[in-house]
């Protein structure tokens, strides 16, 4: 190996152990970027330090970030979540397994003004489990809770997904481009995993003729009360498809259309007859304190690529990979693999700063759509969060129902893992299927 890879190899070492001694990830970052310095650079280069910190923050595209934060908090603490959940049960309560489904579509939209999955897994579980449990007879705990830790990765890939958004500023890959695109696989998943509880429920009722008995006594909404469910929900709806719509249009960039999904969610808080003086502040409060700390890892996140850019290290693992002359399929494997086991540690956020820089350069070179990437990239970090032994998603919901155990959640997420790896199969061998909107 050569003199950068090496030093890039010591530096990421650097890196884990910090991680795993529990420092902080933004002073994991600043801390092997240092000592990475002092290993192997001249020191005079920390005069640099204070610009590129700088230079880090003051990127135009990621102040929608927090526009985007402070959207997804005003739902949260509006207590919007739980009036959604009750209108899309109207409509698909009554389909075998219709509350799991309910489960899927709910994560599906408030991931559209979430834009993460740990908040929708929070919001959405906190409603949907005890929903599902008050049912055991249709309803078990694994297929409750695996529903929902599943189903709540969905926010990182349909728009406006905050991981998305790191991923454009780190790779310079436009952020409209990544939305759209994400909107094609967020509906593949969402109807793969609604057919699979559909059919899988289906079935269990053919074999358990009391398990059909009791779902027969869920009572059947009106046409009437399904048109009411459509109204309550067709606000929300409204500012998504104002959100998503107006950067398709181009009459809006992403920052801009994070700023009217902001003053949107306030304008519906205030329709629901949600918005109270002590929600506006605890949303404001909790959106400052999480854009904070993003932007303290995105400080820390840029040292850490400029020291890794300065030693050569992203372009001699190019050379390297390129070198060892391996069909550019195996290497995307690889790549996909290392993106798996960091996320089942990392938060997804931490996964894309810490090694997009690193490995993107190689992406290039072995002709890769960096759009098409990413999102194949989001997909398979979808699968890591809920993949043992770490998965933040798995541990959200266990911190909504404390007497169901891990390996229930696990067991119960499992089919779900499954049809991710299909999504992501599907992408790979369709690629076009990207191109359709964008």
């Amino acid at each position: 190996m050569t003199e950068p890879l090496l030093a890039g190899a010591a530096i990421l070492a650097i890196l884990l152990l910090l991680i795993f001694l529990s420092v902080p990830i933004a002073f994991s970052l600043v801390g092997a970027s240092l000592i990475g310095l002092l290993l192997f650079a001249d020191l005079s280069v920390l005069m640099a330090m204070p610009n590129i910190a700088w230079s880090a923050t003051n990127v135009f595209v990621l102040t929608a970030a927090p526009l985007f934060i402070l959207m997804s908090e005003v739902i949260v603490f509006t207590g919007i979540g739980k009036d959604l959940f009750d209108a899309i049960q109207k409509w698909f309560g009554r389909l075998p397994g219709g509350l799991a489904v309910t489960t899927v579509v709910a994560c599906a939209i408030f991931g559209a003004v979430s834009g993460t999955g740990v908040g929708v897994a929070a919001v959405v579980g906190g409603v949907a489990i005890p929903e599902m449990l008050r049912r055991r007879g249709v309803y078990n705990e694994k297929l409750a809770t695996g529903t929902v830790a599943s189903s709540s990765a969905l926010g990182m890939v349909i728009p406006p997904s905050l991981p998305l958004i790191i991923y454009g500023v780190v790779t310079e890959t436009a952020i409209a481009d990544l939305f759209i695109a994400g909107i094609v696989p967020g509906l593949l998943i969402t109807i793969l995993f609604s057919l699979w509880i559909v059919s899988s429920s289906w079935m269990r009722m053919r074999r358990e003729p009391e398990v059909a008995a009791l779902q027969d006594e869920i009572p059947r909404a009106s046409w009437r009360e399904r048109i009411l469910a459509l109204r309550q929900m067709l606000p929300v709806i409204l500012l998504v498809v104002l959100v998503i719509g107006s950067i398709y249009a181009g009459i809006a960039t992403p920052t801009e259309a994070a700023g009217v999904g902001a003053v949107g969610a306030f304008v519906l808080a205030a329709f629901y007859r949600r918005l109270t003086w002590a929600n506006a502040w605890s949303a404001i409060r909790n959106a400052t304190k999480t854009t904070v700390m993003l932007m303290f890892i995105v400080i820390g996140a840029m040292l850490f690529g400029y020291v890794l850019s300065m030693l050569q290290v992203p372009q001699s693992v190019s050379q390297w990979v390129l070198d060892m002359e391996m069909s550019r399929w195996w290497v995307f494997l690889a790549i996909m693999l290392a993106f798996l086991l960091l996320g089942m540690f990392l938060d997804v956020g931490s996964v894309i700063l810490v090694s997009v820089p690193v490995i993107f350069p190689t992406v290039l070179a072995l002709g890769f759509d960096p759009v098409w990437f990413g999102i194949v990239m989001m997909v398979n970090l979808c699968l890591a969060v809920v993949t043992p032994p770490v998965g933040l998603c798995i541990y959200v919901v266990k911190n909504v129902v404390p007497h169901v155990s891990v390996s229930t959640i696990v067991r119960g997420s499992a089919p779900f893992l499954l049809l991710y790896l299909a999504v992501i199969a599907i992408l790979c061998a369709y690629p076009e299927m990207l191109r359709m909107l964008y």
